[in-house]
């Protein structure tokens, strides 16, 4: 499919972009470690007797660690404070314009509350993420257009029925009076946590058709790279009738970045369900 075709363009992208990690490895320098580790290993062991055994041998490498993949320092290769290097190259969207309707629902107690001083931030965030990819995909495909011609925003509290009633609504499957047709994409942001009351996960796999774990478990790759809790989201993905519906975490920049990675991705995902 176009979606599984895309993926893999991406994948080698990516795997291109980090040539410059790639195993180097230097004959005569490997050689040169390995006989200074044996060597260091048999003179620490041949004294080991002389020491009282309640002492703490110090570490007898006084040459760098090198790493487990290649003949360089560690820190050379893989620095202790890592970048992200963001891909500035861009999935093409699927053939033709394309029309869309989102919504966009905030999850979270305190929001609802209104408790913040500065009011819901993640959900902005998302609009404006969202609004930075249609511009870059449309300058950067100018034969196609991609409109968002409606988007909605909500904010309610972490209760499993509240975000399941949301959910049906936008999905065009509630029982209540439908307003419009079902949105394409439904971004949802907050309480894909740990914490007890972090249940937008279950809601969303309570009311999804189909689940999209592939989607998520590669966000959750490619931002580990970035931010090590990233792996710590319990985000989920699925198709509610033909709309796709997104977990993000609730940190307004967790939230964008994850929109930024996706979204060309659903797009076309989109595309094969108005086929079906």
């Amino acid at each position: 499919s176009s979606l599984s075709h895309s993926i893999n363009r991406l994948s080698r992208e990516r795997y291109n972009e980090s040539v410059y990690l790639h195993a180097k490895h230097d004959k005569n320098v490997l050689a040169t470690r390995v006989l200074k580790d044996f060597t260091s290993d048999f003179e620490a062991r041949s004294t080991e007797h002389t020491h009282n055994k309640h002492h703490c041998t110090k570490g007898h490498h006084e040459h760098p660690l090198l790493s487990d993949v290649c003949c360089e320092d560690v820190d050379n290769v893989y620095p202790f404070e890592r970048s992200f290097r963001k891909s500035s190259s861009v999935v093409r969207p699927p053939n033709g314009d394309m029309k869309l309707k989102i919504a966009i629902l905030t999850v979270s107690d305190r929001a609802a509350s209104k408790s913040y001083e500065t009011g819901d931030l993640s959900g902005p965030a998302v609009e404006q993420a969202i609004f930075d990819q249609v511009h870059r995909l449309n300058t950067s495909f100018s034969n196609q257009k991609v409109c968002v011609t409606c988007i909605e925003k909500d904010i309610i509290p972490d209760e499993i029925p509240d975000i399941k009633e949301k959910l049906l609504t936008w999905s065009g499957k509630s029982n209540e009076i439908k307003r419009g047709s079902p949105r394409d994409l439904i971004f949802t942001t907050g309480g894909t946590g740990f914490a007890a009351r972090d249940v937008t996960p279950e809601a969303t796999l309570s009311v999804v058709d189909r689940e999209c774990r592939g989607l998520m478990s590669w966000a959750s790759m490619e931002l580990t790279a970035m931010q090590p809790l990233a792996t710590l989201s319990r985000a989920a993905a699925g198709l509610c009738g033909n709309t796709l519906i997104i977990n993000l975490p609730g940190n307004p920049d967790g939230a964008a970045q994850v929109v930024e990675l996706l979204f060309p991705l659903l797009l076309h995902a989109i595309a094969d369900l108005r086929i079906s």
